[in-house]
């Protein structure tokens, strides 16, 4: 019994010693990268790490995938460098879980995300 409260211990401490590992922020999760048309009327409009899509539509723009708070300037200047309006984004869709935040798009409207995590 004395063995397996060592390992119970020992798995203990190496989940506990890796949380602060996964709350932190990967550097490339902010690294810019040129937004792009994809297909259709589909745009690339996140960072190196973190994927955020732009869709066009005659309606408005719809942001998906919004990621971390700090990213929103680039996404916006992501969206205008490809000739859209950021005001004109009218839906925000993300699947957000706990190690990032969702920012919110003035004017916008979140669609509900499916319980992915």
């Amino acid at each position: 019994m004395s063995n397996l409260r060592t390992l119970a211990l020992s798995i203990g401490l190496g989940v506990a010693s890796a949380l602060p590992l996964a709350a932190q922020v990967d550097s490339t999760w902010t690294q810019p990268l040129p937004p792009f048309h994809i297909a259709g009327n589909l745009y690339y409009v996140g960072t190196k790490a973190l994927a955020s899509y732009l869709v066009t539509t005659p309606n408005g723009l719809i942001l998906i995938n919004s990621d971390l708070e700090q990213n929103v300037p680039q996404i916006k200047a992501s969206i205008e460098h490809l000739g859209f309006k950021f005001s004109d984004v009218k839906i925000l869709r993300s699947a957000t879980h706990t190690s990032t935040t969702t920012p919110e798009v003035p004017g916008s409207r979140r669609s509900p995300a499916p319980s992915t995590w």
